[in-house]
This record gives structure tokens, C-alpha cells and sequence, in this order.
């Protein structure tokens, strides 16, 4: 009799599990989650699209009523060491996901992502109808050579009508396609160690009419930058370095933002030919003004703008 009694609770504990429930947890946990399964489905689902993707994905085995929530929730697919440890699996994994789920999509984040003969591959991701109206996007190749970078699979410009935040990295920019691309939605654009030329940068950021943070690092192709918008709020990064400008005779406006001392360091190697210095700065600090001015030894004009906050 006592082994039938084993056997029968070990076998409602196995049929507890194949309904998705966890083995008992303790009084407080199981009051938590009724708390949190009383919310709304709207709000479970906004909860788990906020989770890694492996943690939204688990969110299933919970209870039998949140099976159906994460595929009800928008899509946050992160490729990265959370999802698996193993570049190889995190490719067998992806497509799966994007098969599995219908969408749409909030986030797609590939950072740091393997490259190697897997173009054709991520180019099927990017086209899969799982991220349609995509918001966010991180993409972000494995550097190997930071002069030769790869280039950008033309599938990610079909997500400009929605996207709302995104991240380039590594990549040779497309410079024929900037004239037509429209980002109405675009708020926040990062570029990292992107190739482009002058004339594409310039038609890419008057293609976001609406873009409030803009953040260029490390840029390539460009031998001079002027930036324009209405819109913007906060542009980096904070550090200007100059390599190399042995012909530069004007410079400015410097803004109040810039790390003065990073110029300075740079500036007394690489630009000793200006001429004609424009800067502002904030406060009574005309001591640091001064040295900083030691390091145009050619200086023949400066436009000096002092900023009070009271």
C-alpha cells in the first residue's frame, strides 16, 4: 500500500508538470504569482516582451493560462550569450523562434554577431514576416578588420516606416540607397565604426525628421562633418579625437559639451594651423579659456561665447 502511494503521488507530480507547473514552491512564491497572473493579458504580455528571450520564452511553463501569452506578446529576439553560450546553437535557435512566433516584433537585438558565410542567413531573419514592424534594432557585426567592414544586408531598411531606435555597427553603409530612405519614426540613431560617405550621413539625418539622440563613433569616410537639425537633443559623443588635419585653418563652434582637455591633448600635435577658433563656454572659467587657446600658436582670430545659468 505504501508503494502505491509513492507511486501515485510521484505520478501527480509528473502529470502536474506536463500541465506546466513547476514542483511546489513555497506559500509566498505561489501568492506571488497568482498576484501577477491576475494581471491583464495586455500587461503579462508587455511584462514578457520586456524578458530576455529564453526568460519570455520559459514564462509558458509557468501555468497552463500563460502558454498561449508569450506568442501573444511582441517579439524580443536577443542573439546573444543569454539565449545560448554557443554561437553555433544561437544560429540553429533563431529560426526556430521566428517560426514559432508570429510577431510582431518589438526588439531585435544582434550585437556582436559572427559574420563568416552566414550573410544569406541573416538576411532570411531580417526578412521574416515574425519582425514585422519592428521598433528596435541592434546590429552590431564581430569587428576582424575596422577598415574593411562588412556590408549592410539592404533587408534591414524595410523596417524605416516603424523602426523607432537603432544601432549600426561595423558595417559599410550603403551610400547609394541614403537618398531614398525614410525614417519617420526614427528617435534615437547610433553609428559605430560605420563606413559611409558625407553625402549619405547628411541624407540619412535629414531622412529622420523626427530623431532626438544621435551618437556617432568612430566614423569612416567622412573628412568633415556639419549636422543641422531642429529636432536633436543630445548629440555624441562628448570626446572629439583628431588624427591627423594638417591644413585645418577654421574651427568651431565648439560647444560647451566637448571635453576641452581631450582637444587639447590632440589638437597640440595634429592641429597646429588654425587660424580662426570659435567656442563657447559655461561660466567664469577664463583661466582654462586661456590654455586652452596655447594650443594654436598661429591663432589670429577667436569668437569667444560665455554662457551664465543662474
Amino acid at each position: 500500500m505504501e508503494a502505491a502511494a509513492v507511486a501515485t503521488a510521484a505520478k501527480k507530480r509528473k502529470s502536474n508538470r506536463i500541465e506546466g507547473q513547476d514542483a511546489p514552491r513555497n506559500r509566498d512564491g505561489d501568492e506571488v504569482l497568482d498576484l501577477i497572473s491576475r494581471l491583464p493579458d495586455e500587461v503579462l504580455c508587455t511584462i514578457i516582451s520586456l524578458l530576455p528571450t529564453k526568460d519570455g520564452a520559459r514564462t509558458q511553463a509557468v501555468a497552463r493560462q500563460w502558454r498561449p501569452l508569450w506568442r501573444s506578446a511582441p517579439l524580443n529576439l536577443q542573439v546573444d550569450y543569454q539565449l545560448s553560450g554557443q554561437d553555433r546553437k544561437r544560429f540553429l535557435i533563431v529560426p526556430k523562434i521566428l517560426a514559432d512566433h508570429p510577431g510582431p516584433a518589438r526588439r531585435l537585438s544582434l550585437p556582436d554577431i559572427r559574420l563568416r558565410n552566414r550573410y544569406a542567413k541573416i538576411d532570411g531573419w531580417l526578412r521574416s514576416p515574425a519582425l514585422n514592424r519592428l521598433l528596435e534594432l541592434e546590429f552590431v557585426y564581430e569587428m576582424e578588420d575596422r577598415l574593411q567592414p562588412y556590408p549592410l544586408p539592404p533587408s534591414v531598411f524595410r523596417f524605416a516606416p516603424t523602426l523607432c531606435v537603432a544601432e549600426i555597427g561595423y558595417y559599410n553603409f550603403p551610400n547609394e540607397m541614403a537618398p531614398s530612405l525614410n525614417f519617420p519614426c526614427l528617435k534615437q540613431l547610433t553609428l559605430d565604426r560605420v563606413s559611409l560617405s558625407e553625402d549619405a550621413l547628411h541624407s540619412l539625418l535629414f531622412a529622420c525628421p523626427v530623431l532626438l539622440s544621435l551618437l556617432l563613433d568612430e566614423i569612416i569616410g567622412i573628412g568633415r562633418l556639419r549636422i543641422i537639425s531642429k529636432t536633436l537633443r543630445y548629440y555624441g559623443p562628448a570626446k572629439i579625437r583628431v588624427v591627423r588635419a594638417p591644413k585645418l585653418e577654421i574651427l568651431g563652434l565648439l560647444p560647451k559639451g566637448i571635453c576641452k582637455e581631450t582637444i587639447s591633448l590632440s589638437l597640440t600635435t595634429s592641429m597646429q594651423t588654425v587660424k580662426v577658433l570659435a567656442l563657447v563656454s559655461v561660466g567664469p572659467n577664463l583661466a582654462s579659456v586661456i590654455d586652452f587657446l596655447k594650443c594654436f600658436p598661429l591663432l589670429a582670430a577667436a569668437i569667444y561665447q560665455r554662457e551664465f545659468f543662474f
